[in-house]
């Protein structure tokens, strides 16, 4: 009989080929236990304090907090319970279904939407004309019209909890959970789509799942000395400004600074703000980042400083938005999702033969779903988006254009979150809506569409809260665990609609306790709605110019990088550096790269990952201390220090 390999190849063959752990009853009970407290805290921190925001980055660290109890539960059950201890694939089942719960109910999802189901009624006057202007387009299912309800939830002081408050809500309540709980099951079914090629083909390295990886791999993690000292420095920093927040005479280290008043001459002075931090944790998502992706993030961040000082210069700066940024970044990422698209065009096709059933088939048989099944998986969520839109009144073509942008802009920045692990995705107010309004005028759109835009302005104001680049990196995370990814498809999902349901009645207790939360967001929307209505417009080529710019730039940069190998800026960092998000992240990225390039060019890759464990140590001293403040503000009922002003 011959001897089984002993190749490194073969034994990861052998190791690859063992069945995927399944999901434990165990893990999914646990799993929902912390999901109230999270979203809760969620929503308390973003809208009713306006601070933190765990949702506006890509890690969040309440979720990563949570997984921290847990891990240290489980070193009690290793050291005294052993046959009680949790595995890794439990671990990371708990963190993922938190954090799908967490991303549903964000600040940019359905906290957004909440904003706006109630502003046009209660904020409709005879001076701004809004009910005769498009009260008349807006289905009664989809909004709360009874004033008298809104009262509490404007004014606070009131409780959710009463029968009339929740007869008036509950129908918008339902109608928007099965909306988002399908946009989410289409997003999970392109997820699946693209699971094998980004995952196993391309072998995308995912840097944002390293963390809590590291933290279920093993006990070793635990006893790295570096990763103590990370902490400590993480921790101890964010106690001694915590506790100065509260008492004045408590010293503290001042980590926030901003450069740009010291640039006081033309054009110089166009710069405008500059602000140098050194967040800790920052430091350590750029450590994560590709050198290449971290580098070009500062280079283009003074790029786009440099477009303010030659507007200065030349007088650009008096055309109306300029450097639209919106724009230029929208024509990078849409070029960029052509791009990702592309190469993964022999997958796609392979996936069309294995619905069709062609002779050229891509094997799904380890998937989470049969590709047959996820196609129309993807097709019905995608008929209730559809009908959903359809049934408020607006035109189908105007429907179609969204989504198609707005899958689009998810794909693209799923694909960078998967390639490079970037800190954030911010993308303020550059959406579908804008677009289109852009490409076609609001006058072509029609009044009725332009209406249904203003109500789906929640989830496109901004894109920091997409459940799709969460729900790949669970796949990769379940790659890696070996975890059984049939179940975790539907744990997964399961966890989004619990969040979802969670949320809304958060958000709504939140309301009427506080009143008038997040009011900016509901204003932003239904002041463009009127403005679009009020002055209807034709096609804006100066919008139009700067997009061509931006996929200009963007497809030179990428031919660039595919044709020479010494070729070092990445094309991704050109919309990501030009987002307010990022002007508090270029330096502590500027920091990592540094860091990072001195060490892999004096001590190889050696260095770096022994270096590797302080950097995830700051971030995850952050990360505690950031959310022990954050509870303790929920048990005080006030606003506490904040971590991050991002």
């Amino acid at each position: 009989m011959q001897k089984p390999s002993s190749h490194p190849s073969a034994k990861a063959a052998l190791l690859y080929s063992k069945s995927p752990e399944k999901i434990t009853w165990r893990a999914i009970i646990l799993g929902l236990l912390p999901i109230p407290l999270n979203v809760y805290l969620v929503v308390q921190t973003e809208t009713v304090w306006t601070t933190q925001y765990p949702t506006t980055m890509s890690i969040f660290f309440n979720t990563v907090f949570t997984l921290f109890l847990f891990t240290l539960l489980n070193l009690f059950l290793i050291r005294f319970l052993p046959r009680w201890q949790l595995t890794q694939s439990e671990l990371l089942t708990i963190y993922l279904m938190v954090t799908l719960a967490c991303v549903v109910s964000g600040h940019d999802l359905l906290q957004a939407t909440m904003c706006i189901l109630g502003h046009a009624t209660w904020f409709a006057s005879p001076e701004n004309e809004w009910q005769s202007l498009f009260f008349r387009y807006i289905p009664d299912w989809i909004a709360v019209t009874d004033k008298d309800s809104l009262r509490g939830y404007y004014e606070g002081s009131s409780n959710f909890f009463e029968p009339e408050h929740i007869r008036a809500w509950v129908t918008p309540i339902l109608v928007w959970t099965l909306f988002f709980s399908a946009l989410a099951f289409s997003m999970m079914m392109l997820s699946v789509i693209l699971r094998k090629q980004w995952i196993e083909y391309e072998k995308l390295s995912y840097p944002m799942i390293l963390l809590p990886f590291e933290m279920t791999k093993s006990t070793s993690f635990y006893r790295n000395r570096l990763l103590w000292m990370g902490f400590a420095i993480g921790l101890g920093l964010d106690l001694l400004n915590g506790l100065n927040f509260l008492y004045p005479y408590i010293p503290s280290i001042p980590i926030r600074q901003d450069i740009g008043h010291y640039f006081t001459e033309k054009p110089f002075n166009a710069m405008g703000s500059i602000p140098v931090y050194f967040n800790p944790y920052a430091i350590g998502i750029g450590f994560l980042m590709p050198l290449d992706l971290a580098f070009s993030c500062w280079l283009f961040y003074l790029f786009w400083k440099a477009q303010l000082v030659l507007g200065a210069m030349t007088g650009m700066n008096h055309i109306p938005g300029y450097p639209h940024i919106d724009m230029q970044s929208l024509g990078a990422y849409l070029a960029l999702c052509f791009f990702a698209l592309w190469v993964t065009r022999k997958h796609l096709w392979k996936v069309v033969g294995a619905i069709l059933g062609g002779q050229w088939r891509a094997d799904d048989s380890a998937e989470p779903m049969g590709y047959r099944w996820a196609f129309l998986g993807l097709l019905l969520s995608s008929s209730i988006i559809l009908g959903f839109c359809l049934k408020a009144g607006m035109s189908l073509w105007a429907v179609v254009g969204f989504f198609l942008i707005h899958f689009a802009l998810v794909l693209a920045f799923t694909r960078m979150r998967a390639e490079l692990g970037t800190p954030t995705q911010d993308f303020y107010r550059a959406g579908p809506s804008f677009f289109l309004t852009s490409v076609f005028g609001s006058r072509k759109i029609g009044p009725q569409s332009l209406t249904g835009f203003a109500f789906l302005y929640g989830f496109t104001r901004n894109y920091r809260a997409q459940p799709m680049p969460n729900q790949l990196e669970g796949f990769k995370l379940a790659e890696r665990a070996r975890i059984n990814t049939r179940q975790l498809l539907w744990v997964m999902w399961g966890a989004t609609v619990i969040g979802l349901l969670v949320g809304f009645i958060s958000f709504l207790h939140a309301g009427y306790r506080h009143g008038s939360l997040g009011i900016w967001r509901g204003q932003e929307t239904f002041n463009d709605l009127q403005r679009w209505l009020n002055f209807p417009s034709e096609t804006d080529w100066t919008n139009l110019g700067f997009f061509g710019f931006g996929i200009s730039l963007t497809l030179a940069t990428l031919a660039m990088r595919l044709r020479f190998i010494w070729w070092r800026i990445h094309p991704l960092a050109y919309p990501l550096a030009g987002n307010w998000n990022f002007g508090r992240l270029w330096f502590p990225v500027f920091l990592a790269w540094l860091i990072k390039t001195l060490l892999v060019r004096h001590g190889g890759l050696r260095a770096y990952r022994r270096a590797l464990p302080l950097f995830l140590g700051t971030m995850l001293g952050e990360f505690v201390m950031g959310s022990i403040w954050a509870i303790i503000g929920l048990l005080l009922g006030q606003r506490m220090y904040s971590f991050k002003h991002w």
